[in-house]
């Protein structure tokens, strides 16, 4: 600006100050100065900057990059997410559950329109249980088992009148406990015939502490099974029934009860199942069992066997004892317990049952070479109106064929025999005093009356026998022999 206005004062022209523009040169921070045309002022004009125009950006990706907006945004995709898994991973099971429901109301409405009489008693146990069966199917653990059944296994009491010390008062005492499984919710038990027989009183108590006296429906010796009744004022908790025939070496199986006594009531053990179909004679009696090592104990009988579902599959029936024994528990396979349960819940007894009416002996080898007869089995007694006094059956007959088969022991008649039906006629051969007699016999049906009958007799010829008044019947040389009746 000095030399500016120095040339200006010595007379400064428009040309020369073009040479001067034209021969200086501009430096990055210099600020170009403008003349007014006319007046040759100087105008002084700053350096304007115009910052560049930005496009005005979208309104929605402003929107999206708020933070509350990504922060909702993050939740909504974490609930779907969530929700995802949790349908994936739970509804089948609750769908399953609303199934089971389903079926549960359905057979409740079925049986109060179809009830008349006993409730409950007039749809099978079998098809009630089946439909349970396929609203089903998750594995359980232990702990999940035995919430859901362990509430329908009970503690029975038996109780016996016995003569006091004067032998002229009578008192009531405990005589055994057992253990029972509710398998209806207006009261039905089953348990084991040898865990309430000769009562004179059953007292029942539940896993809730609930006491009640209970009413023999009806009993089976052979099948060792029993169903007793309780009436409660409120639905009670009942088991759900499997298959065992679906059962397989190494399943898991669970034994609840109430082993040695009262206090223990409740006990869970388990183990698996250690053979199926196992065949047995317990009290002279034949019977198919299930083999496991689940810990069963005395006070166990008539208590649950359950599976890995939690539905019951057999009825604890007996444990193998001694001193070096461990790991041999038994119990009867629901399929075969089924059948027998319905017909005593609906008759009071097992119908259908053929019954022949004579108590025999089985001759061995070295029996028949000694006392000069032939092998088989041996008539010690016949029962008086039986199908076998009618057929001509005798006393000191014995047994060589049944239906042409020849036979050796009891358990063979007893399989012929339960090949047929009441009214049913049978071909027996039997030795008498070396002479062979066909005889044909019409069995008779086994009822609860029939068996008074014959417990009545019996308990007259012991009672005789012990007077010293051996009956006619009684053999002599076979009085050392264990005899079965059949």
């Amino acid at each position: 600006m000095e030399e500016y206005n120095k040339n200006k004062q010595v007379g400064w022209n428009e040309a020369e100050e073009q040479n001067v523009h034209q021969e200086t040169a501009w430096h990055p921070d210099d600020f170009q100065v403008n003349y007014d045309a006319h007046t040759g002022q100087p105008i002084h004009n700053t350096l304007q900057v115009i910052p560049r125009k930005e496009k005005k950006k979208g309104g929605f990706r402003r929107f999206i990059k708020k933070p509350a907006v990504i922060a909702v945004a993050s939740s909504v995709v974490t609930c779907a997410l969530c929700l995802s898994v949790f349908s994936m991973a739970v509804m089948p099971s609750m769908n399953q559950s609303s199934a089971y429901e389903s079926l549960v109301a359905s057979q409740q409405q079925a049986v109060q329109m179809n009830n008349s009489g006993t409730q409950g008693t007039t749809e099978t146990l079998a098809s009630k249980n089946d439909l349970l069966v396929q609203a089903t199917g998750a594995e359980l653990t232990i702990a999940e088992i035995n919430e859901k059944a362990g509430p329908t296994v009970v503690s029975i009491i038996n109780k016996a009148s016995v003569s006091s010390n004067n032998y002229l008062q009578q008192q009531t005492v405990e005589v055994s406990s057992g253990s029972g499984v509710i398998i209806t919710e207006d009261g039905y038990i089953v348990t084991n015939n040898h865990v309430i027989e000769g009562a004179s009183e059953l007292q029942v108590t539940t896993i809730g502490g609930q006491t009640f006296t209970a009413t023999v429906v009806g009993a089976d010796e052979q099948t060792d099974l029993a169903v007793i009744k309780v009436d409660s004022d409120e639905a009670l908790p009942y088991a759900e029934f499997g298959d065992s025939s679906e059962l397989q070496v190494g399943d898991l199986a669970v034994a609840i009860g109430n082993p040695l006594r009262q206090e223990l009531a409740g006990t869970v053990t388990a183990g698996i199942i250690s053979a199926i179909n196992r065949t047995l004679v317990i009290d002279g009696k034949q019977m198919t069992m299930l083999q496991t090592d689940a810990a069963i104990n005395p006070g166990n009988s008539g208590g649950a066997l359950l599976n890995n579902r939690g539905q019951l599959i057999g009825i604890n029936t007996a444990k193998s004892q001694g001193y070096d024994i461990e790991g041999l528990g038994f119990a009867i396979p629901i399929n075969e317990a089924k059948p027998i349960i319905e017909s005593i819940m609906e008759n009071g007894y097992v119908t259908g049952r053929p019954v022949i009416g004579l108590l025999g002996q089985t001759v061995t080898a070295e029996m028949a070479r000694v006392n000069g007869i032939p092998e088989g089995v041996y008539v010690s007694y016949v029962y008086s109106l039986s199908a076998a006094e009618r057929a001509g059956i005798q006393v000191g007959d014995v047994i060589v064929q049944c239906e042409g088969q020849d036979v050796e022991t009891i358990d063979d008649i007893n399989k012929i025999r339960d090949e047929h039906n009441p009214g049913d006629q049978i071909t027996m051969t039997v030795d008498r005093s070396g002479q062979r007699i066909d005889l044909t016999l019409t069995l008779q049906e086994d009822s609860p009356e029939l068996q008074q009958q014959q417990a009545e007799e019996e308990e007259k010829r012991q009672q005789e026998a012990q007077s010293g008044q051996q009956q006619e019947q009684q053999p002599s040389i076979f009085d050392w022999f264990p005899w079965f009746q059949w």
